[in-house]
């Protein structure tokens, strides 16, 4: 079988025997995808190890392989991204991990890996970072199908009284349907209409947004709920997250 041009981002390293690494990629093509890069850790290689390194941008053949980890070769750097502050940096690896911890492998996902290139030239220019954060996090999170639905009650479908956020219903639910939903998170009209906003806008855009930190925390919270529910996850993820809304 011929080899597969593509390219990725690299979202995880691990380095494999003596002189080789495995790699998890993100990429437009094949979705998410591990593979063996063979060498490259030698005395010998001129492979640079910015290449194989998390976060980098990188060109790499791949070989599939059944029943067995696929091989990557060839592989060259395309871009290190740069940013302004260790914080910046923090968040496009936090970024990187949301996607590696809940894309399941080889599910082509074009949107989401859109929603990243966009996320990443944000996090170059917008001044404002856990923004960029929020941003990408309810933008995947819809992209994935799990919600987050705001117009009307996800149990009742009417438009008032929406006092309340089911990770379950994946979306806000009414002030009588909450009742009977023991999952429910209260919700305010504030954070409702800023979630609202950070939907339909494009992320390059949020810097427009007011919004207190302790808002952006109670929204990243809900998200979190909402993740957490839908993949039944048994570790937490979100640990290093507080840290950005400081």
């Amino acid at each position: 079988m011929p080899p597969i041009k593509t390219e990725g981002f690299v979202l995880k390293k691990v380095n494999f025997r003596e002189t080789s690494v495995i790699l998890t990629l993100f990429t437009r093509e094949l979705g998410k995808i591990k593979g063996v890069l063979k060498g490259v850790r030698s005395e010998k290689s001129k492979i640079s190890p910015l290449t194989f390194t998390p976060g980098a941008y990188i060109f790499t053949l791949v070989y599939k392989k059944k029943n067995e980890l696929n091989l990557l070769s060839s592989p060259n750097l395309i871009n290190f991204f740069e940013f302004k502050d260790r914080i910046f940096l923090k968040i496009y690896f936090l970024i990187l991990n949301l996607i590696d911890t809940f894309l399941p492998e080889f599910q082509k996902e074009e949107s989401i890996f859109f929603l990243l290139q966009k996320t990443v030239d944000c996090l170059q220019t917008n001044k404002r970072n856990y923004l960029v954060f929020l941003g990408f996090k309810i933008k995947f999170i819809e992209i994935l199908g799990y919600g987050i639905k705001i117009d009307r009650c996800t149990k009742c479908g009417i438009k008032i009284n929406l006092n309340f956020l089911s990770p379950k219903c994946g979306g806000v639910v009414c002030k009588n349907c909450g009742i009977l939903e023991p999952d429910c998170v209260k919700i305010s009209n504030k954070i409702l209409s800023i979630i609202k906003f950070i939907k339909k806008v494009d992320l390059k855009n949020l810097d427009v947004l007011r919004i207190k930190k302790e808002e952006a925390e109670k929204i990243n919270y809900l998200c979190n709920l909402v993740l957490y529910y839908h993949t039944n996850l048994n570790f937490v993820w979100w640990e290093n997250e507080k840290d950005i809304f400081k």
